[in-house]
């Protein structure tokens, strides 16, 4: 399966920054069986669904085709991220905790509050060598005050 990773930073990240298929660790031993870059449109265009269609609505909005602001709503969304948890905690019994799909859902509602397939970059140096799944980046902008400026470096597919 194929989807895209984000580098995401409070402060504006250099061409030379950006997160590219060389980034990341791949292959053996990896989450990623491989990463390509895309094309600028390509970019453009996962920007906007990202901003627009899979971040909690209202939160983000795009002000470039770089660049987004946080309009707050995160007291809001951890309300909803921790009655997530207990509904999937609550599924899990004595008598089903060994059952694949229980524990799973639990996982994922911990680990990928948005339930996407996107990954999130967020050193705008480009100097880390892991991305995150949504729970890492719902926690970076659990320490942003409303109108922060989120930028937008490099966007690359990854194949899982």
């Amino acid at each position: 399966m194929h989807s895209r990773i984000f580098q995401i930073s409070t402060m504006q990240i250099e061409k030379g920054n950006y997160l590219n298929e060389d980034t990341l660790q791949q292959g053996d031993n990896s989450f990623y069986d491989y990463c390509a870059d895309i094309d600028d449109e390509t970019r453009k265009r996962d920007i906007a669904y990202l901003v627009n269609l899979t971040l909690p609505k209202g939160m983000f909005e795009l002000i470039s085709e770089d660049a987004m602001r946080y309009n707050g709503g995160i007291e809001q969304w951890k309300e909803e991220y921790v009655a997530n948890l207990r509904k999937n905690a609550a599924a899990v019994t004595v008598d089903n905790m060994l059952e694949w799909s229980t524990t799973y859902n639990l996982q994922k509602a911990i680990e990928n509050p948005l339930d996407v397939s996107y990954h999130f970059y967020l050193d705008g140096e480009g100097c880390q060598s892991f991305a995150e799944q949504s729970f890492a980046f719902m926690a970076f902008v659990c320490t942003l005050e409303p109108g922060t400026i989120l930028y937008i470096g490099g966007v690359i597919d990854y194949h899982f």
